[in-house]
């Protein structure tokens, strides 16, 4: 078996859908309505404070942000690269694109 260089490791292990660019996280950020009911929460299974953590991208605070996430879901960051957000958060989303 061959060693693969650092370069090929990297290709292996790269996102499949890249981060945004926090000019892109923002403009996605202001989209939100922050629904009273908020039917993204409802769709998320482990019920995460969607608006307020959106609310806090909008606002910078990207720290507070993660705490929204971390507080319902100790594993938030292993469930967003496999999470249908399409189907659930989004998918339940009343401002869809």
């Amino acid at each position: 078996m061959s060693d693969l260089s650092n370069e090929q490791i990297e290709q292996n292990f790269a996102e499949i859908h890249p981060l945004m660019t926090p000019a892109e996280a923002l403009v996605e950020a202001n989209r939100c309505l922050y629904c009273y009911d908020a039917p993204c929460m409802h769709a998320c299974p482990t019920h995460i404070d969607v608006p307020s953590f959106i609310k806090k991208i909008a606002s910078g605070n990207l720290t507070g942000s993660a705490r929204v996430i971390f507080d319902a879901n100790p594993i938030g960051s292993t469930c967003a690269k496999v999470c249908p957000v399409e189907v659930l958060c989004e998918g339940a989303c009343v401002e869809k694109t």
